[in-house]
């Protein structure tokens, strides 16, 4: 462990160093956040048990950003500070942190990518879980994350791009009894140039190691080539075949073996995107759906995918950069970097910061839709989403964790009715099967909000909150009415 967190503290000071070699310009932009509120149930606990708090949080912070010509660097370090008036057991301080930086050492040629970051997230589903920052002391971990990526491009002129990538990872846990994990990952890719106008082909290749702590391993490794064709700009087609070498925990009979896939994009407009994929690989059909439209005024979602990966990569996926914006940024600034589908599909996902107890490997299938309509001053929303977990051991070992059917729709309304003042309102609900028990929760939410800019560098808002929890088991149920005052300040 020592070697470990050397190696994290390299690579947050790394963030910063080598692109001071380059011209950068450095911007530093202290903040501090405080916030009121005011709750009818702390510790979200079941019914005849609540108890009203009033709570008080303090976060100081700080956002560095460093951007030069061929780099860009960017740290945020937040420190939660949350106080309870009655029940100060449940007090706790945490540390946040995101840090990420792109360098381009040689022309075109040598990059570097680094990232760290110190998240707090929901230990468990089956303990009470909530909206915001309410969910109780003792069902809450502490992650650290960090990597390191070379990447080595070569040009053949027109004819191909070359890509070598290699990356190194870990993430930590900090008072849990969740295993820590490293991983090492090597690419290939070979992608055809300009040199091939409507024919395009791609050779790649990948191998990553995995390891736990507890012993667990697993290794994925893949070779494939690609071969399609341009008819016009609107449609393209493509097949795909190649190997699969994998040796990871599972009862399949087989873990790896040929595959192939075809797959089409069909792009009529430059407003309507559709592409589709079918396949077979070692653990049966390989399919994936993505379909995006946007008229004048609204925007259509479509998804679907389904594969085999790790509690790791699960973490990584594709909300992870998210995950970690929302612990810094206010609603405001994550509407600058995010859809609001975005934003309430993550909402709708507990299991993005939530895995099994026993580290492991798990086939998912996850569908996803959008909808949003967009008047100028408002805009509407719904999403949907179902995810359903199966692990590749089947040990149920898991507190019922390891398998999984999760469902959840919520509805969104955003009303800038005014250059400073925005409110929100947003309603949902998620419905968790796990498969192992006769367990079933509904969790449900309701909250609105009203945030004004005071001065450029000073914004305040006031939300309410209703949520419950609904469960087959009594014991498991709760509800909670919460009012939030929060003010930022920068410096």
């Amino acid at each position: 462990m020592p070697a470990r967190w050397w190696l994290v503290g390299t690579a947050v000071v790394a963030l910063a160093s080598p692109a001071s070699a380059l011209a950068v310009e450095w911007t530093l932009t202290p903040r501090v956040t405080v916030s009121a509120e005011v709750t009818d149930n702390a510790r979200l606990a079941p019914r005849g048990q609540e108890e009203a708090d009033l709570i008080g949080t303090v976060s100081p912070g700080f956002t560095l950003r460093g951007e030069g010509a061929r780099s860009d660097t960017r740290i945020d370090y937040r420190l939660n500070s949350r106080f309870y008036l009655d029940d100060s057991r449940q007090g706790r301080t945490t540390h946040a942190l995101r840090g990420r930086s792109n360098w381009e050492l040689v022309d075109d040629t040598f990059f570097v990518n680094a990232g760290a970051s110190r998240t707090e997230q929901v230990a468990s589903l089956l303990d009470p879980v909530g909206i915001g920052s309410s969910t109780p002391r003792g069902n809450l971990q502490e992650t650290t994350a960090y990597s390191v990526s070379p990447m080595l491009r070569t040009r053949y002129g027109s004819f191909a791009t070359q890509e070598v990538r290699y990356t190194y990872g870990a993430t930590l846990y900090h008072q849990s009894n969740r295993q820590d994990s490293d991983f090492h990952r090597g690419e290939y890719v070979l992608n055809s140039g300009a040199a091939f106008n409507r024919p395009f082909w791609q050779v790649a290749g990948f191998y990553e190691e995995e390891r736990f702590d507890n012993g667990l391993e697993g290794e994925f490794g893949q070779v494939s080539g690609t071969l399609g064709y341009r008819f016009g700009r609107s449609l393209r087609l493509f097949g795909v075949v190649g190997e699969d070498f994998n040796d990871y925990a599972t009862t399949r009979e087989d873990d790896d073996g040929s595959f192939w896939q075809v797959g089409a994009g069909w792009a009529p407009t430059r407003v309507t995107n559709i592409e589709a994929r079918y396949g077979e690989r070692y653990f049966g059909k390989n399919r994936a759906l993505s379909v995006n439209h946007r008229s004048r005024r609204s925007t259509y979602r479509l998804s679907y995918d389904e594969g085999v990966s790790s509690t790791r990569q699960r973490r990584e996926g594709p909300f992870a950069q998210l995950a970690e914006d929302a612990q810094f940024m206010t609603i405001d600034e994550l509407l600058e970097n995010y859809t609001l589908e975005e934003i309430f599909l993550f909402a709708l996902n507990p299991q993005l910061g939530d895995e099994a107890f026993v580290e492991g490997y798990y086939f998912t299938r996850s569908w996803r839709a959008g909808w949003s309509y967009d008047t100028g001053r408002s805009v509407f929303g719904i999403n949907l989403v179902q995810t359903e977990r199966e692990s590749e051991t089947q040990t149920n070992v898991g507190l019922f964790e390891d398998n999984r059917i999760q469902r959840g729709a919520n509805a969104f309304w955003q009303w800038r009715y005014g250059p400073r003042t925005t409110s929100l309102v947003s309603a949902g609900v998620t419905q968790t099967d796990f498969t192992d028990s006769d367990r079933e929760d509904d969790l449900w939410y309701l909250r609105a909000s009203v945030s004004r800019q005071l001065a450029p560098d000073t914004t305040a808002s006031l939300a309410v909150r209703h949520q419950r929890r609904e469960s087959n088991s009594a014991d498991n149920e709760y509800r909670e009415n919460a009012i939030i005052g929060t003010l930022t300040k920068e410096f």
